[in-house]
């Protein structure tokens, strides 16, 4: 059986990232489905306070973020890379572009769809994207939508000498970063995406070869048998912090992690790692035991005490 444990839910875009990465890998993964919307006391045993999805749990190591499982599965299952171009940094530094693609995403599905969700589904979504004004975006619908046409042109573009993917013949992170977007608009607003990428030809059959690589193979399981895992597991994770570290960490002091851009909750425990785009912080729960929880340090702050 799979060492893998997803914890996430289908309709997250972010979700979605990580399971093309299952799929181009070929992978067999364990799933607990966590809820939409808070209360997720379950997930947050396991994270120590970050609530959002996707989060994958091998033994008693948690990742954090997409950006964060991508580089574990490389680590771990080398076999099919996710970077067939060699071009692992700057399919990376895609994350920033994609989450850019996202917010602009997110003006017609503040307009057009949010209102569909349950009260308090809205009124946590809008406190998850505070920082990007959520409540704004309804009035930078026209803006936003003229962004998602733009950017859909680039993609178009990439793809106009025949390649399959973004990169060439392989999918990888950069299709993965930039699929995400389409996903949603095609799924909860196939008409306004069809009028904004209506003459982008290329973009159709790409997005068709991008959900055809499917997500490995799902197992689902009671979180439970998660939570027994983490307690029997003990984490993999190498102490230590690279020299010249920018800000300074150490191993053991007490730190606290969240992102820069989005409020899914902090987590705060004993510092174990710290690395160029990695930070590792022990935490533990009753549920549990004694966990790591890995982040990466792109979008995200340390903030020690």
């Amino acid at each position: 059986m799979s060492d893998i444990i997803m914890h996430c839910y289908d309709a997250s875009p972010f979700t979605q990232r990580a399971l093309r990465m299952l799929a181009i890998k070929g992978l067999e993964w364990r799933w607990v489905e966590t809820p939409m919307a808070p209360p997720k006391d379950d997930l947050v045993a396991m994270t120590g306070g970050y609530r959002g999805t996707p989060v994958m749990q091998i033994g008693a190591d948690v990742y954090i973020d997409s950006q964060m499982i991508a580089a574990e599965l490389e680590h771990r299952y080398p076999e099919t890379t996710l970077f067939p171009a060699g071009d692992e940094g700057l399919a990376m530094l895609l994350v920033q572009w994609a989450d850019t693609f996202f917010i602009h995403a997110m003006s017609p599905i503040a307009r057009l769809l949010l209102n569909q969700y349950p009260e308090d589904f809205q009124k946590d979504r809008a406190h998850v994207f505070s920082r990007w004004g959520i409540d704004a975006l309804e009035g930078r619908y026209e803006a936003a939508c003229a962004q998602l046409r733009a950017q859909g042109d680039l993609l178009n573009r990439q793809l106009m000498d025949g390649r399959l993917f973004l990169t060439g013949d392989r999918p990888g992170m950069a299709d993965i970063q930039a699929f995400s977007v389409p996903w949603i608009m095609r799924a909860g607003l196939p008409e306004l995406a069809s009028s904004l990428w209506q003459g982008l030809d290329m973009l159709p059959p790409w997005e068709a070869r991008m959900a055809e690589l499917g997500e490995g193979t799902r197992i689902p399981i009671p979180v439970a048998e998660a939570f027994a895992e983490a307690r029997s597991a003990t984490s993999t994770c190498v102490e230590g912090v690279e020299s010249n570290d920018p800000e300074n960490l150490a191993v053991g002091q007490s730190v606290t992690v969240s992102s820069l851009d989005t409020r899914r909750g902090s987590i705060s425990g004993r510092l174990v790692a710290a690395r160029r785009n990695r930070v590792s912080v022990a935490h533990s729960h009753e549920s549990v035991g004694d966990v790591v929880v890995h982040l990466p340090r792109l979008n995200y702050q340390v903030i020690p005490g």
